[in-house]
């Protein structure tokens, strides 16, 4: 099935016109990471926990004539710091996606984005519940995400997106929120 998807996004790719841009875009925002029971080290489990932190996320990409675009980025949700007691958790994410935007007035396109996140989730327990030496592990994994956005477009050269962010991870999901600028060079 992969290699279906392959050749079909490249055949998509080969038949395009030439004229398309290329753009890099930086955006900032609010996330909340969900985490389920997971043991991300011996003897340092992360039982059940919710909460929020900011989050950056700097992207580049190419975008063709018809709105098809090709994206790299990268995500980091800030360390979350569990019930203000010292354990704190930190998310980065490498993703590659394939995404549309499309016009839905003069000024605003619309539009979404899905691909693979390479992930690393970095946790460090709080002395308060090991008195010991503090322990530190992680997990790593990849896995699909998801982006939907609205853009506004205030020049050829300029634009403000407005991004929700899903991802489902093996330790759980996390959701983002951002707002930026992105700009195109032709």
């Amino acid at each position: 099935m992969p290699r279906v998807i392959a050749v079909f996004v490249l055949a998509t790719l080969v038949s395009m016109p030439a004229e398309s841009e290329f753009f890099v875009g930086l955006e900032t925002g609010g996330g909340d990471m969900d985490i389920d029971r997971v043991s991300v080290a011996p003897d340092f489990e992360l039982n059940s926990v919710s909460d929020s932190a900011g989050a950056y996320h700097l992207s580049v990409g190419y975008e063709f004539e018809n709105g098809l675009r090709l994206v790299g980025g990268y995500d980091e949700l800030d360390s979350i710091e569990f019930l203000g007691l010292g354990e704190t958790v930190e998310l980065e994410a490498f993703k590659f996606g394939v995404g549309f935007m499309t016009p839905v007035s003069k000024r605003f396109r619309a539009g979404g984005t899905i691909g693979m996140a390479s992930w690393d989730l970095e946790a460090r327990e709080s002395i308060l519940f090991n008195p010991g030496p503090e322990a530190t592990g992680g997990l790593d994994d990849t896995d699909f995400y998801l982006d939907l956005g609205l853009e506004w477009v205030i020049n050829e050269t300029f634009r403000m997106p407005f991004t929700f962010n899903y991802n489902h991870y093996d330790f759980g999901e996390a959701t983002i929120w951002r707002l930026g600028v992105r700009v195109h060079f032709q």
